[in-house]
């Protein structure tokens, strides 16, 4: 486990604690250890900046003398140089705190997409940091259950910065700086997607060449490490392009995989990975998972989160995770592909959006939607998943775009929240925070205005947080290629059409690593990361459910009780599909009963 913590109280006499477990990648000596001091300042650091070198020297040009080889200080040394001039020179994955003693000046920053978290709170002049929730919540005392926050959590699966579960407790968004100086607390936005300076590409053949050297300069980027590296591989495009990316910078590339003993094809990547490792010469090791293992390892899941989280992929997550860190120390992903070229599904929705609304109004709501919505549906059967994906699309492919994409994202409508939770008062918050990110992109098209937002809300909150917490219970760094800013701005600065095309996403990063790779890697319907969480819900986790059931744990938390059993019987029948719901629930309970005696949302 890697992560920071401290105290600054500027009240009366300045009072400053900081605390870090470091997970040594670079300079594995006693000099690179935390907080590191430096000419009257404090630093401690999470994550990795990939171009310290490169920084390093560009200091030591202007005078800077350095005692460590480790990027921590040439971060330190950057900012008693440039101060916040420094971050957009940054390329890599950060949240650091630094204690400024002349200044009486705490500095808390954190990297562009939020792929190392950082939360605080702050009271006056006091103000407490950590990576997690519960380091946190030890620092600045106990906080209260909130319940706008748990509303967030069975919207989304999962909590949007800056909230957190408890009040007054918030998570420094991507992109942002906060300082704590004697003339009170600011917090500034360094980094804006939709503002940053963009390249133009002539066309579409120019934009797959240009994309391909950034993607393998941000891959030989995250190799710099002083510890092995190695590589998740799936049978998926973006993995495969990172390990391709990686086989050319180095002779010698490590790649895992897991697989699931028994599972449905549908949850086996093995063959696949196995594939494209012996097409490009890696030191490949599968690793098989009974079910016995998974469903032992959804307690170290929830141990690992600090607030509750529903992502079921953070079970195979963890274990990939797990099982890597055996090997390697750290190992690169393919996590971001998506979001920044519009790999998912919903996407390809999206296209089909605008053909279904010129379907007659009357007809789609008085025909079409209520005869769907009579359809059965299962992730067990192929045929009941296409009908859950058809549900899913017309039930909000008739909207406008950010009522749409708030569509494709919600876990459970206004109406289910309402019945579950009580009324809430702010049942349009998802829509309305869409629908300012999509303004701000300004005249981006409609692919790029969904992409940005994605970017903004889903990918902190959901898939690099289950990487961090998954990776960091297993004291195993991950890096992200495919959200090295060069790239994500290389992407943004596409049009929409280079990157999604019918029945083809990631359009454009296909074209440019289409040499790279077997054709078939490319072909391959898209898999998800899943594990078959329905069945067992059903099955051997069907003592969570109770549990998560219980009259008195769902009164202590405002939650009613029909909502829950309604899904319970829907999914024993196979009428519905409702494991996501379940899940969601048996995380909020799980995450509750770890926090101690329990404590009934604040109001």
């Amino acid at each position: 486990m890697c992560g920071i913590a401290g105290l600054v109280d500027l009240a009366g006499l300045d009072r400053a604690d900081a605390a870090a477990r470091r997970l040594a990648i670079v300079d594995l000596s006693p000099s690179g250890a935390q907080p590191m001091l430096r000419h009257g300042a404090a630093l401690v650091f999470n994550g990795m900046i990939y171009n310290y070198r490169a920084l390093r020297s560009e200091l030591a040009a202007l005078g800077h003398r350095f005692t460590s080889e480790s990027d921590t200080e040439v971060l330190l040394a950057g900012w008693q140089q440039w101060r916040q001039a420094l971050l957009p020179k940054l390329q890599g994955m950060f949240a650091f705190a630094l204690w400024d003693a002349a200044r009486r000046e705490l500095v808390l920053a954190r990297d562009r997409f939020g792929k190392k978290p950082l939360l605080y709170h702050q009271r006056g002049a006091r103000l407490a940091f950590a990576s997690d929730l519960v380091a946190a919540e030890h620092l600045a005392g106990a906080g209260e259950i909130d319940a706008a926050a748990i509303r967030w959590l069975f919207m989304l699966r999962y909590i949007p910065e800056p909230a957190t579960a408890l009040r007054g407790f918030l998570k420094l968004p991507p992109g942002h700086l906060a300082i704590l100086s004697p003339e009170g607390f600011a917090l500034e936005r360094w980094y804006d997607l939709a503002a940053a300076p963009k390249p133009r590409f002539a066309d579409e053949a120019a934009a797959a060449l240009a994309l391909r050297g950034s993607v393998e300069a941000a891959v030989a980027d995250r190799l710099v490490a002083d510890v092995p590296v190695g590589a998740f591989l799936s049978g998926g495009i973006d993995s495969a392009i990172v390990v391709a990316s990686m086989r050319k910078a180095s002779n010698r590339v490590r790649t895992y995989t897991v697989g699931f003993e028994g599972a449905p094809d549908y949850y086996e990547e093995r063959p696949a990975a196995k594939a494209v490792a012996d097409y490009l010469g890696t030191e490949h090791t599968e690793i098989a998972v009974s079910a016995a293992e998974a469903l032992a390892a959804v307690d170290k899941v929830f141990d690992g989160l600090d607030e509750p989280f529903a992502d079921s992929s953070a079970i195979p997550t963890y274990l990939v995770s797990r099982a890597t860190r055996r090997h390697v120390t750290v190992a690169l992903s393919g996590d971001g592909g998506d979001e920044v070229f519009g790999g998912y599904r919903k996407y390809q929705g999206e296209l089909l959006a605008e053909r279904y609304r010129a379907v007659p109004a009357p007809l789609r709501r008085g025909v079409i939607e209520p005869l769907v919505r009579l359809l059965p549906e299962s992730k067990r059967h192929p045929l009941l998943e296409q009908a859950r994906r058809l549900r899913r699309f017309v039930a909000h492919a008739g909207g406008e775009a950010a009522v749409r994409q708030a569509g494709w994202m919600r876990l459970l409508a206004a109406e289910e929240l309402d019945e579950l939770l009580g009324p809430g008062a702010a049942n349009g918050v998802l829509e309305e925070r869409i629908e300012a990110v999509r303004a701000a992109a300004g005249g981006a098209d409609p692919l790029n205005a969904m992409l940005f937002a994605d970017i903004a809300l889903g990918l902190p909150g959901d898939m690099l947080t289950k990487a961090d917490r998954m990776s960091m219970a297993n004291s195993l760094e991950v890096r992200c290629p495919f959200l090295d800013h060069r790239v994500v701005e290389a992407a943004a600065g596409m049009p929409g059409a280079w990157k999604l095309k019918r029945g083809e996403g990631k359009a454009v990063l296909r074209r440019a690593f289409a040499d790279a790779l077997p054709a078939e890697v490319f072909e391959r319907p898209k898999k998800g990361f899943e594990v078959p969480i329905a069945t067992w819900l059903t099955g051997p986790l069907r003592a969570l459910v109770e549990t998560a059931l219980d009259a008195k744990t769902l009164a202590d938390h405002g939650i009613a009780a029909a909502p829950p059993r309604r899904w319970l019987a829907e999914l024993e029948s196979g009428r519905r599909d409702t494991s996501e719901k379940l899940w969601t629930l048996v995380a909020f309970t799980q995450w509750a009963a770890r926090r101690g005696p329990s404590l009934r949302a604040a109001a």
